[in-house]
């Protein structure tokens, strides 16, 4: 018991000296920093004022002047957009997997059954997304849903923007 509580002291004073702080040797090089003179490797110019001459050019002598078209185009596209309105809708998806045959088969189903509906496939990489209608009223969006869902059981309804021309 002795020989244990004997190693139990030192080990606590040894585990108390070796957590104290100890003091940090400066010199007095190493107090002022580093310093060294670069002035030799510094050239002796002096720096010139460089005035900006702006020219003036007209339009007339540019030829193939890019900027102007491009403003013109987008000036087209910013008013062509402005001028199409969109309202919330719906479609119906009854496609969406990475296969192009059963999109394509799926689109030849939706002409046997009703030709004269709106159909659209899209291809977002990796996925083929088959499409159809664009309805504005929640009800009639059912029931196209039910008659569809009958034939294909992965149908869903989908919350889209519709464009109205």
């Amino acid at each position: 018991m002795c020989d244990n509580r004997g190693l139990i002291y030192f080990l606590s004073f040894a585990i108390i000296f070796s957590c104290s702080t100890q003091k940090t040797i400066t010199s007095k090089k190493e107090e002022r920093g580093y310093y060294e003179d670069l002035s030799i490797l510094r050239s002796q110019e002096k720096p010139k004022n460089f005035v900006k001459e702006e020219k003036i050019i007209l339009s007339d002598q540019v030829k193939n002047n890019i900027k102007s078209e491009l403003d013109s185009i987008i000036q087209i596209i910013r008013s062509e957009s402005e001028n199409i309105n969109y309202i919330d809708g719906y479609t119906i998806q009854l496609y969406l997997g990475g296969d192009r045959n059963k999109a394509e088969e799926t689109e030849e189903k939706i002409s046997e059954i009703d030709s004269l509906i709106f159909k659209n496939t899209v291809f977002t990489q990796p996925n083929y997304r088959v499409k159809i209608g664009q309805y504005t009223d929640r009800f009639k969006v059912n029931e196209e849903y039910q008659r569809f869902k009958k034939l294909f059981p992965n149908a869903i309804i989908i919350p889209e923007k519709i464009k109205i021309n």
